[in-house]
């Protein structure tokens, strides 16, 4: 038997259609609680063009659909973070200011609406019945059943994090030099928090997590005291550069937390998983994902799934999705041609 438990044949990824594992493995027995769903947006550079489609995962069967949104080719085919709403909508914000809104079974387009221009990351706020749409220079909320603004601010970036009790939402970006706190659903800014290149942002247990993709620092904000806890990391490439990501040997990539909330992970450009306390605010070691052993694993998306056992993670450079045991790093399954920069965990509605 080969190396990894499975094959996958692509018959078509312009069609929908369900990747079954075929050959000596066997699919994971049905669970007997809701099935989660790995949903993300093709991988996309961050301006221009992009190829339009979107993944939805089955981690229990391990099978993939394959959707469309907009034109590929152009800006409308180009989202970097869709959105889940519990009513089964996933929202993908596009480059062309265009909210393509699909139904998460088919992954079929249902409507689409207007939003701010160069839109790149959704967020639904439920509690508000608003989704939230970031670009590089703005944030604006939309009502998700009048699809009327509720605000606009002047305040980009390229990650969002909104607390549990949904009355807050925190903004920052790579090249942002602080956090912008805003109320929900109102918009009212509240202030900065001096944390610094925000790469991904994740709020567990009643903390901030805040990733910089080019120092290998996470930074932890406590919400309740405002302390700031900064955690160093290997995760860095000396000779990282913005404008060349794809050529970086390390740096952070999406941030995940597990089912209980107690670990924080991250997906490092390195091949490794990081993992981080967040009891004791501490770095609890890394996860090596050996896709080939003489070649680059540069991680990206990240989902952790199978209540906290394994995470679904992007291998950019090698262009395919796997599924990986995070008590061991071995790699249970493999999803070839599906990658995306940001995964989003659902449930069936």
């Amino acid at each position: 038997m080969t190396k990894y438990r499975v094959a996958v044949i692509f018959a078509s990824i312009a069609v929908l259609s369900f990747l079954a594992p075929f050959g000596t493995a066997a699919a994971k027995p049905a669970s007997h609680s809701s099935n989660p769903l790995v949903i993300g947006t093709a991988a996309s550079p961050p301006m221009g063009p992009g190829p339009g489609r979107i993944f939805l995962v089955n981690p229990v069967g391990m099978g993939v659909r394959s959707g469309s949104f907009g034109k590929a080719g152009t800006p409308s085919g180009n989202s970097f973070f869709a959105a889940y709403g519990r009513s089964g909508a996933v929202y993908v914000p596009t480059l062309a200011g265009k909210m393509i809104v699909l139904n998460a079974e088919s992954l079929k387009e249902t409507t689409a609406f207007p939003v701010i221009s160069a839109a790149r990351l959704a967020r639904v706020v439920p509690r508000h019945n608003l989704v939230l749409v970031l670009s590089a220079k703005g944030i604006a909320a939309y009502g998700l059943k009048t699809r009327r603004p509720a605000f606009s601010l002047p305040i980009g970036g390229n990650a969002i994090a909104v607390n549990a009790a949904e009355t807050r939402a925190f903004i920052g970006g790579n090249m942002d030099t602080h956090i912008t706190e805003i109320t929900l659903p109102q918009g009212r800014v509240i202030g900065t928090k001096r944390i610094a290149h925000s790469g991904d942002l994740l709020i567990a247990r009643g903390k901030l997590f805040s990733a910089n993709m080019k120092s290998g620092i996470l930074s932890i904000l406590d919400l309740k005291s405002g302390n700031i806890t900064k955690i160093r990391t290997k995760e860095v490439d000396p000779a990282f550069s913005y404008d060349h990501i794809p050529a970086a040997n390390a740096g952070f990539m999406q941030l995940a937390a597990s089912s209980s909330g107690r670990i924080v992970y991250a997906a490092g450009f390195s091949g490794h998983i990081l993992k981080f306390s967040t009891v004791h605010d501490k770095y609890l070691g890394e996860i090596s994902v050996i896709a080939a052993k003489h070649g680059p694993n540069k991680l990206s998306g990240l989902a952790i799934v199978d209540h906290g056992r394994e995470a679904l993670v992007t291998i950019e450079n090698r262009h395919e999705a796997a599924l990986v045991a995070l008590g061991t790093g071995k790699i249970v399954h493999v999803f070839p041609g599906v990658t995306s920069n940001r995964w989003v965990v659902s449930q069936r509605p």
